[in-house]
């Protein structure tokens, strides 16, 4: 297994990394969701239409909002996006939030998700975050033991998600930035 940890390049994407970006976010989900969400849900993601929805967000971007990738040797292999806290609810509720990343599964256990998920953490303090938030999927155990390991904690609030015709619990993790 080759560790790519050194030799990854962060940047935020251009309208030409599109296509690489849906090709990650769905064989990402394929790998992380598989016999946890309804296979026919897993089926239908689309790899053309999630590269249509990122070239869209990179062209059309939602102000507070970063897209980022992570590739090595000129090939994208994670992405991630961060911006403002999406579910409020009570006041001291942290007011960043990593939404998403997604490594490749070719690129799984190489460090590539540990240097982009530090940019992103960079990026939320530098929006003036001083604190964040995620959502991961209950039944998730390698993403939860890899926030765990870069220091978020379970915060006590739950909440569930439909996706086709499950049900999916979801655990809030934060940190201090």
């Amino acid at each position: 297994m080759k560790d790519w940890h050194m030799g990854v390049t962060v940047r935020s994407p251009n309208a030409e990394d599109a296509e690489r970006m849906g090709e990650v976010h769905v064989a990402a989900w394929r790998m992380a969701y598989t016999g946890v969400m309804p296979a026919d849900y897993l089926a239908a993601l689309d790899e053309r239409r999630s590269a249509e929805r990122w070239a869209r967000n990179i062209t059309n971007p939602t102000s507070g909002v970063t897209n980022l990738v992570a590739e090595v040797d000129g090939t994208i292999q994670a992405i991630a996006t961060v911006g403002p806290f999406r579910d409020h609810k009570s006041i001291d509720d942290p007011s960043g939030e990593l939404w998403m990343i997604n490594v490749h599964p070719d690129a799984v256990s190489t460090g590539i998700a540990t240097a982009l998920h530090r940019r992103a953490l960079d990026q939320l303090r530098s929006d003036g975050h001083h604190r964040a938030a995620l959502w991961v999927v209950d039944d998730n155990p390698r993403a939860r033991r890899f926030y765990e390991r870069e220091g978020w904690s379970e915060d006590p609030v739950r909440k569930e998600d439909q996706f086709g015709d499950r049900t999916i619990a979801e655990v809030r993790y934060s940190i201090s930035l």
